[in-house]
């Protein structure tokens, strides 16, 4: 037996070394080692000061980005905007899906699964999503507000397949009895960091809950505190299934070499998945703007107060002009017409959100509570004013400044791929491109027209401060607008 084990161990041992001392292999050495002319020994043996001789570099030249869109069979639409440089990918997964579709016993969703968005069982775990991750040199991040949300990630382009996969596992998966239960957690820690840092969450809650009430978009973004203990793995997933369905998901890529590749690849993942027909589709209920006013009393100096009203949905033609408008107001006119002429004026700043349906736009302004009465005068007139006469010259200025923004954040590819299918989700088809000739046709007669338009409406006023309650009422302040 021994004497085998003898034998055996010789025999490895010599083919080991007739291997290392292979006939070809010397021969194959002898011919180029040190071989000066080599395009490799010239790579590792020159000094990275200079240039290496003979060598050219490839050159790429920036295609046209084009946007394309595919329907699957069960309703998932893939929109993909082809690369102009080879780089990295930009992709994600659109939900139509934000907080008016909660309720009050769903309310807080959507928080506790962007604190958890990295959890998953069926396939991987949060380490291994973490590492992916971490390992393309890319990034990942779930956001959401009260119409959609959004899984975005970016990687080098060879790392796309994993990484959608992953991205498709995050944003679908229901969620465990485990990431349940650390979402009410982080939902908990979430609330009371708004409470320690003074963030002006609440506020802005009360603003949007005064003017559509406790249903839809007057939905806090953060969820119903008291209803954190109700956001169990049960409840979420009945969320998520009456919620997310094929009809209402985007799949979307920017930096995508192949369209009709990457069509396969989300049909792949996500073709099993049933179209949703007849009563299984969801319908969104309509927002109704009611407006009205909260005055909540508490012990500080410093009087918050906003006053806003119904604004235009995506589909108005005044979009264009709003914007600009509140790039008016925040960029030079509050500093000349409020704050320097206010010195009980802290702050100031004016309010535009757009949704499917409906809108807000106003002031919100800050300053001492014992001034509070003239800060909410300044605040009206200086709407009246506006509604009255804008200069084209601020209005040109505004134009110019929207225009650099809006330019500088459609080069970043992460900003595009996020505007675009929020553009194709509302509008059918990516209008990005169009954002500058919108701008441009605003006229200082449209901004004024929209504002009186603005203004006929019914006032959402909400103020905090210990002298809210000394303030004019809300009839009043009502009839101050006409």
């Amino acid at each position: 037996m021994l004497s085998k084990v003898v034998q055996n161990t010789t025999k490895n041992l010599v083919q080991q070394t007739k291997q290392s001392v292979s006939v070809k292999r010397m021969v194959m050495d002898a011919l180029y080692k040190d071989d000066s002319s080599d395009v490799h020994f010239k790579a590792t043996h020159l000094s990275p000061r200079q240039p290496l001789a003979g060598h050219k570099g490839k050159q790429v030249t920036e295609g046209n980005r084009q946007w394309q869109s595919t329907k699957l069979s069960n309703g998932i639409t893939v929109l993909s905007e082809s690369t102009g440089v080879p780089g990295a990918v930009d992709m994600g997964i659109l939900l139509n899906v934000g907080t008016r579709d909660e309720t009050v016993e769903s309310s807080g969703s959507l928080l506790s699964i962007k604190n958890t968005y990295m959890k998953t069982l069926l396939n991987t775990n949060e380490t291994i999503n973490y590492g992916m991750v971490q390992m393309t040199g890319g990034h990942f991040e779930m956001k959401y507000d009260q119409e959609t949300a959004l899984f975005h990630a970016s990687c080098l382009a060879h790392d796309t397949v994993d990484i959608f996969n992953m991205v498709a596992d995050c944003a679908l998966e229901p969620r465990s009895v485990v990431a349940s239960q650390v979402g009410q957690s982080k939902n908990q820690d979430t609330h009371k960091l708004d409470s320690f840092l003074k963030t002006g969450e609440h506020f802005n809650e009360a603003l949007f809950q005064t003017a559509y009430g406790l249903q839809g978009l007057g939905m806090p973004l953060k969820g119903l505190k008291g209803n954190i203990d109700n956001l169990t793995s049960y409840n979420l997933q009945k969320f998520q299934l009456e919620n997310i369905t094929p009809n209402r998901m985007i799949v979307a890529g920017t930096g995508i070499d192949s369209h009709e590749e990457f069509v396969q690849l989300v049909t792949e993942k996500l073709g099993f998945l049933p179209a949703t027909e007849g009563s299984q589709v969801l319908e969104r209920a309509a927002s109704e703007y009611r407006g009205g006013e909260v005055r909540n009393l508490n012990e500080s100096n410093r009087l918050d107060l906003a006053l806003v009203f119904q604004g235009v949905n995506w589909s108005s033609e005044d979009v264009a002009a709003l914007n600009v408008l509140r790039t008016l107001l925040n960029g030079q006119r509050i500093q000349t017409n409020l704050l320097n002429k206010n010195h009980f004026i802290d702050s100031a700043e004016a309010l535009n959100f757009h949704f499917s349906d409906s809108g807000l736009f106003g002031l919100r302004v800050s300053g001492s509570s014992a001034n509070g009465k003239q800060i909410l005068d300044s605040t009206i007139g200086e709407l009246k004013e506006i509604a009255s006469q804008v200069s084209q010259s601020e209005v040109e200025a505004a134009k110019s400044a929207l225009q650099v923004s809006v330019a500088t954040a459609l080069q970043r590819q992460c900003d595009r791929l996020e505007e675009g299918v929020k553009s194709f989700n509302q509008y059918g088809e990516v209008k990005i491109q169009q954002y500058a000739q919108q701008i441009n046709s605003v006229t200082a007669d449209q901004i004024s027209n929209a504002v009186q338009r603005l203004l006929q409406s019914n006032p959402t006023f909400v103020v905090e401060g210990n002298n809210a309650n000394n303030l004019p009422s809300f009839d009043q302040i009502r009839n101050s607008l006409n």
